[in-house]
């Protein structure tokens, strides 16, 4: 064999040898997408784990084990009341893709209360529209709207369906605060099944949101939007 064909046989097996490395390099991160598609579970089932039911023991091996947690940010703390009170344990970490378009500080929340797994608060790393939402689960039983930020201000919309067991929020811009098909879901809250009236005590007991009867609004469908305060 000729040194020149020699040396292209080596070059094309040095490529081959590349190629499953290459392409593991191109495969994307693991996404959750089982608001709109209920795979693995639908809410307040989320990912396997049920508010109320999952025990403490089944939210740690979730997050030792699933392709979705970032174990580099995984951080365990206290989950407290609006009074304060320490009650139970908080495991935080960012999800392995990290594409959620919202403000934050915080990453996704996991509250265990007398060894059960109380609530959770999932950024959504997919694109959600409130029209993709509405086919699924049809309107809110309740919306609250209003301004929220420090250095950059938005609209807060936030979606109640305490019957499903989860809320939803939406981040507005403050010069056009209207509600369209497009709109873009950005954190799901799951819970346990409640009435309206028994998860408004259960948010306000915890404090996320806080939320009072005066800012609660009826779904009148896309348009224009009150702020409430």
């Amino acid at each position: 064999m000729s040194t020149r064909k020699a040396l292209i046989a080596e070059v094309l097996a040095y490529s081959l040898a590349l190629l499953p490395i290459l392409a593991g390099c191109g495969e994307s991160p693991p996404v959750d997408t089982s608001l709109l598609t209920g795979e693995p579970c639908a809410p307040p089932c989320w990912q396997g784990l049920t508010p109320g039911v999952s025990t403490e023991e089944e939210v740690n091996e979730f997050v030792l084990t699933s392709e979705l947690v970032d174990q580099s940010t995984l951080f365990r703390g206290k989950t407290t009341r609006a009074s304060g009170e320490v009650v139970g344990e908080t495991v935080q970490w960012w999800s392995t893709a990290d594409m959620a378009n919202a403000p934050r500080q915080f990453g996704n929340r996991m509250h265990i209360v007398d060894g059960l797994l109380e609530h959770l608060t999932v950024f959504l790393d997919v694109d959600v529209t409130l029209e993709d939402l509405l086919e699924r689960y049809g309107p809110p039983e309740k919306f609250t709207a209003w301004h929220e930020g420090v250095e950059v201000w938005y609209v807060k919309v936030t979606l109640y369906y305490p019957r499903d067991g989860f809320m939803t929020t939406l981040i507005i811009p403050p010069h056009d605060a209207q509600l369209r098909p497009e709109s873009e879901v950005v954190t799901v809250w799951y819970f346990q099944r409640a009435p309206l009236e028994e998860f408004l005590e259960l948010s306000r007991d915890i404090g996320y949101p806080t939320v009072s009867d005066e800012v609660l609004q009826d779904w009148h469908g896309y348009g224009p939007i009150e702020l409430r305060p």
